[in-house]
């Protein structure tokens, strides 16, 4: 297939996406989804294992993971992620030091806050994106950031967090895109197979 169908593939999946979730995605739905994956989360035996996780701030449209953060923020070292010119950095996560940022309007790091954690650190990686596929395919919003990041830290295992609204039969991929290793919905936990 060739890269500019499968561009055209993704945009219309986007829009496809965006439609369903204007229509369902309430504040409502937003908070029981939340809930069920942020348990499901915590009975993660590799979130258990882990000790440097790297997360994010949610969007409107994304699963909110304000629980972990709140839950573990003493107990494991928890990142979230500043963009950073065409990159995401991962910072030390303090509840003190986010403010939203001017180009997409999510809380992030301030730059005051110290240098960021170097990739060999983290181990894993929870991930937000619009849709996903129960083979480990993700669609983020368009930018890459996330697949550019993937790059730099091959081997933190990647664990996409999504509500089962969003999880479609296929996700047509380019090249560059980066699979996951596990995509916790609010109510199935998929495992993907090499």
């Amino acid at each position: 297939m060739s890269g500019d169908r499968v561009r055209e593939e993704k945009k219309e999946l986007r829009r496809t996406i965006r439609a369903k979730m204007r229509n369902e995605w309430t504040e409502e739905y937003r908070q029981t989804v939340s809930e069920r994956v942020c348990q499901q989360i915590e009975a993660f035996l590799p979130f258990v294992r882990s000790h440097c996780i790297a997360l994010y701030c949610a969007m409107p449209d994304e699963v909110d993971l304000t629980a972990i953060l709140e839950r573990y923020q003493g107990e494991k070292r928890l990142l979230i992620p500043r963009v950073e010119g065409d990159e995401i950095n991962f910072y030390a996560y303090q509840s003190d030091s986010l403010v939203t940022s001017e180009d997409y309007k999510i809380l992030e790091p301030t730059a005051a806050v110290e240098e960021a954690v170097d990739t060999a650190e983290i181990e894993l990686i929870l991930v937000p994106g619009l849709a996903f596929d129960p083979h480990g395919g993700r669609m983020g919003r368009g930018k890459g950031f996330y697949d550019r990041f993937f790059a730099r830290c091959p081997h933190a295992l990647r664990v996409a967090v999504t509500s089962s609204m969003q999880i479609v039969e296929q996700i047509p991929l380019e090249p560059w895109d980066v699979t996951m290793h596990y995509i916790i919905s609010d109510s199935k936990t998929y495992e993907v197979r090499d």
